[in-house]
């Protein structure tokens, strides 16, 4: 298995998770990667949020009523 190009030769994995048809990576810096069998390489995953996500620091809210503390 080769290293992620976009870290460089020198990059190692933390955490490896496979799948029965993915191979996903971690590495020291929080990048998550996915190997691609056709290309024989590791492509970096891009996180994106949609608008309905709640903002990073934020709850998501879970639909009950919520408790309240006197």
């Amino acid at each position: 298995m080769s290293t992620p190009r976009e870290t460089g030769p020198a990059a190692k994995f933390i955490q490896i998770c496979a799948s029965q048809n993915d191979l996903f990576a971690l590495d020291r810096e929080g990048n998550v990667f996915q190997y691609n069998f056709t290309a024989q390489t590791w492509e970096k995953l891009v996180a994106t949020r949609s608008h309905e996500a709640p903002g990073r620091g934020e709850r998501a809210s879970r639909g009950g009523p919520r408790a309240t503390f006197s």
